[in-house]
């Protein structure tokens, strides 16, 4: 069973490595990456929340960050 946990860390994993991934295109971040960043800030053990909550928003976000890595030329303005 995936549980808030495993979806908090798999988007900690996924937001680094999509900041990696701005540094190397050297793209800017988005209003998305500060979206993560901010969730990422409240680990599901320290707030009561349902578990469906967590889950469903790390992995939306997670899914925003895969998509945004996808499409980062288009997405994201080059740095000058």
């Amino acid at each position: 069973m995936i549980t808030p946990a495993h979806t908090y860390l798999a988007l900690l994993v996924v937001q680094a490595l999509h900041l990696f991934h701005h540094r190397l295109a050297k793209r800017h971040i988005s209003f998305a990456e500060v979206v993560s960043a901010t969730v990422l800030c409240v680990p599901p053990f320290l707030v009561t929340l349902p578990s469906a909550v967590f889950v469903t928003v790390h992995l939306t976000l997670m899914a925003v960050q895969i998509v945004g890595s996808l499409w980062i030329r288009k997405l994201s303005p080059e740095w000058t």
